[in-house]
C-alpha cells in the first residue's frame, strides 16, 4: 500500500473483558470438552436471568402499533418525547435541576456516547480517569488523546472510595486535565460513593475550573442498605456536569443498545456549552440510535411491574454478593470488598503473594503447552498469568485487575448468576483454585 493504514496508537485500546474471549475460543478449539463459566462479562441474560414478562409484553405491543414507527428512524439526537420524559425522570432524583430536553442525547448504547464525549475534546485536553477504571472509558479517552490515561486511585482499603488527595495531586500535576470521571455505582469494584465524597469531588472541580463526567448506568442497582446519591442535585449551579445513563442491565436488555447523555449546567460556562454543541454535532453523524428501545424506555420504567422486578433483582444480587464475599474472604492472601451496587466484584491479591512461577495443573497437553507459551512473556502481569491458568484448570473466565488500569493485582468477576447452587459451586471452585495457585510456588 502507498501508506500504512494501521493506527500506531491502537495499543491504547484495551478491552480485556472481550479480548479474553479469543483466549477462551483457542482453549475450546484445543479441548472442546472444557466447560467455560463466563464471569467476565456483565450480561444478565447469559447468566440465566429470565426476561421480565412485562418487558416482552411491551415489545409485542409496541411492534404491533399501526404505522410501524419503531421500524424507522427517530430524531438524530433521540426520540423527542423520550428525551422530554428523561428530563422529568431526572427531577425525581434531583428536584432542583431543570434539564432541557435539547441537552439530552440518546445514543446506541452508552459506549457510543462515551466515544463521542472523548473524541470531541480538543487534542491535548484530558479527562482524569479512576484506577481501576472501566476500560471503555480509560481506553477511549487515551486513544482520543493519543497518550496513556491520567489516573487517580480508588482505595481498596476504604471500600474503593476515590483517593481525594491523589485526585487533587493529579489535577495539579496535569494542567491539561479539564474534567474528572466518576463511575458510580462503580464498575469494576461494585462500590457506591457517599454524599461527602461527591461533595468533595465537586469542590475540587469548582476550585480548578473543571467539569465532571458521571457514569451512573447502574444507579438503580444498589443494595446492602446503601443509598445512591445523585450528583446532579449536589452539582446544580456549581460545575458543568455530564451524566451518563442507559437502558441496559437493570431490566435486563443489554442487547437493546440504548444509552443517554445529560448535559447539566450549560449556562455556567460558554466553553462548556460550545463543547456540548460539538458533541451534539458528532451524534448527528450516527443518524439515530436504535428506535424500538427509545420508544419503550418511558413505558418500561413507568410500568407498574418495574419496581417489583427491581426490588427482586437487587435482593438477588445482594444475596449473590454475600455468598461470593463469604467464600472468597476465607482465602488467605486475598482482600475482598463486598459489592454494594452494580454486579461486579474485584478481589485483590495481597502484595507479594503472586509469583512468576505459580501454576495450576492442566491435564490436556495441547492446552497446557498453549498456556505455557502465553505466560512465558516475563512482562505479562502476574494477575493475567493467574487468570490464564485459572481458565485452563477450571474453565472460570474472569478478567485481571491490571486490565482495568489498576495498580493492584487481582481480578474482576460478576455477581450475576441466577442459580444460587451453581453460583456457590463456581466460587467454591475458584477459592480452591486460588489456594492451589498461591501454594504452587
Amino acid at each position: 500500500m502507498r501508506h500504512n493504514p494501521s493506527n500506531p496508537q491502537v495499543s491504547l485500546l484495551r478491552y480485556e473483558i472481550r479480548e479474553i474471549v479469543d483466549f477462551v475460543q483457542k482453549l475450546q478449539e484445543l479441548n472442546p470438552a472444557l466447560v467455560i463459566e463466563n464471569e467476565n462479562i456483565g450480561d444478565p441474560v447469559a447468566k440465566g436471568w429470565p426476561i421480565p414478562p412485562f418487558l416482552k409484553d411491551l415489545i409485542r405491543t409496541e411492534i404491533e402499533i399501526p404505522g410501524d414507527k419503531v421500524f424507522g428512524y427517530t430524531h438524530s439526537r433521540g426520540h423527542i418525547e423520550t428525551r422530554k420524559w428523561i428530563t422529568q425522570y431526572c427531577k425525581r432524583f434531583s428536584p432542583s435541576v431543570d434539564l432541557d430536553y435539547e441537552n439530552v442525547l440518546i445514543t446506541s448504547g452508552l459506549g457510543a456516547g462515551i466515544s463521542a464525549l472523548y473524541h470531541m475534546l480538543p487534542k491535548g485536553l484530558r479527562i482524569l480517569q479512576p484506577s481501576p477504571s472501566y476500560p471503555t472509558h480509560a481506553s477511549m479517552e487515551s486513544f482520543a488523546a493519543g497518550a496513556d490515561p491520567i489516573l487517580y486511585k480508588l482505595d481498596p482499603l476504604n471500600n474503593w472510595q476515590p483517593d481525594l488527595a491523589d485526585m487533587e495531586a493529579q489535577i495539579v500535576a496535569h494542567p491539561e486535565v479539564i474534567g474528572i470521571l466518576l463511575i458510580n455505582p462503580n464498575n469494576p469494584t461494585g462500590a457506591i460513593y457517599s454524599k461527602e465524597t461527591l461533595e468533595k469531588v465537586i469542590a475540587l472541580a469548582k476550585a480548578h475550573g473543571l467539569m465532571i463526567f458521571s457514569d451512573e448506568i447502574y444507579f438503580r442497582l444498589v443494595y446492602n442498605d446503601m443509598n445512591f446519591v445523585s450528583i446532579t442535585e449536589l452539582a446544580h449551579e456549581q460545575v458543568p456536569l455530564v451524566v451518563m445513563r442507559g437502558l441496559s442491565k437493570d431490566v435486563p436488555w443489554p442487547g437493546g443498545r440504548c444509552g443517554w447523555l445529560e448535559f447539566h449546567g450549560t449556562h455556567l460556562d460558554k466553553d462548556y456549552k460550545d463543547y456540548v454543541d460539538s458533541v451534539k454535532k458528532r451524534v448527528l453523524m450516527e443518524v439515530c440510535s436504535v428506535t424500538l428501545p427509545q420508544f419503550l424506555l418511558p413505558k418500561i420504567y413507568e410500568h407498574p411491574d418495574f419496581e417489583t422486578w427491581l426490588h427482586s433483582y437487587n435482593a438477588h444480587l445482594e444475596e449473590n454478593s454475600r455468598i461470593i464475599a463469604e467464600i472468597l474472604s476465607g482465602v488467605k492472601g486475598l482482600t475482598v470488598n463486598r459489592t454494594n451496587g452494580a454486579f461486579y466484584m474485584m478481589p485483590i491479591f495481597e502484595e507479594g503473594v503472586l509469583k512468576p512461577g505459580q501454576t495450576l495443573p492442566i491435564e490436556h497437553e495441547g492446552v497446557r503447552k498453549f498456556v505455557e507459551e502465553k505466560t512465558a512473556n516475563p512482562d505479562l502481569p502476574l494477575d493475567k498469568r493467574f487468570v490464564y491458568y485459572l481458565l485452563a484448570n477450571t474453565g472460570i473466565c474472569s478478567v485481571p485487575a491490571s486490565s482495568f488500569f489498576s495498580p493492584h493485582l487481582g481480578f474482576r468477576i460478576t455477581t450475576l448468576d441466577y442459580h444460587p447452587d451453581r453460583l456457590k459451586e463456581i466460587y467454591e471452585k475458584l477459592a480452591r483454585a486460588i489456594e492451589g495457585y498461591l501454594a504452587s510456588c
